[in-house]
């Protein structure tokens, strides 16, 4: 059973590992699994899984440019070389240790919200809004990585599901990409807050530490 912890950098396990690379084009991390997506890991990255699989998915440290304990999706992952465990038990990282509170949307979607171009908003092309696969969102102050040049032209809709912990990112989703997870345009990735309007619509009424996505 998953147990929820406080932080991310989880003292190393006793028991084996298995070492894994990333076989998709990418691949979403989550907070548990079938919950809220924490970063992004790339073909390539290495990836210590330990413990048993959980709906689909395996507890372990993903490397790559992170280096933290995460849920992968199994069926990503390929490689069956031993390693040591680089994680404690598996876990459900609890809500207040990548967001500051603020949620969007349903139990499994974020809520709609039209991009802005306030100071702070950058385009990868002039025209459509810089992404990130990764910036870390449990960290104050965040750190962005992976860019992702997405298709969402500022003034066009995504959907938000939640502001980093030290409020300069938004975990969102763009309709426009539809719903692979592997392979394809990029979803699920992080945008500046500052893209998006000062009020962000639709929040969640849930206490910070849900384990719901």
């Amino acid at each position: 059973m998953s147990t929820t912890v406080p932080l991310l950098m989880h003292a190393p396990s006793a028991e084996a590992a298995v070492r894994k690379h990333v076989s998709a084009d990418y691949t979403l991390l989550r907070r548990g699994p079938h919950s809220y997506v924490l970063g992004t890991a790339y073909r390539g990255w290495t990836v210590d899984v330990h413990g048993e699989q959980s709906g689909g998915y395996r507890w372990g440290r993903v490397y790559g440019d992170l280096n933290v304990c995460l849920w992968t999706f199994a069926g990503a992952l390929a490689g069956s070389s031993s390693a040591d465990a680089g994680c404690g038990a598996a876990a459900t990282l609890p809500t207040s240790l990548f967001t500051n509170g603020q949620i969007g949307g349903s139990a499994d979607d974020g809520a709609t919200v039209a991009t802005v171009a306030r100071a702070g908003c950058q385009t990868w092309d002039g025209a459509h809004i810089r992404g990130y696969g990764n910036v870390r969102p449990w960290k104050v102050p965040s750190v962005a990585s992976s860019p992702v040049n997405g298709r969402i032209a500022v003034g066009q809709t995504v959907l938000w599901r939640y502001v980093s912990r030290d409020g300069a990112w938004v975990m969102i989703r763009d309709p426009r990409a539809g719903g692979t997870d592997g392979a394809g345009q990029q979803g699920w990735y992080f945008i500046a807050r500052a893209c998006l309007p000062a009020a962000l619509p639709g929040q969640a009424a849930r206490p910070l530490a849900s384990p719901s996505q």
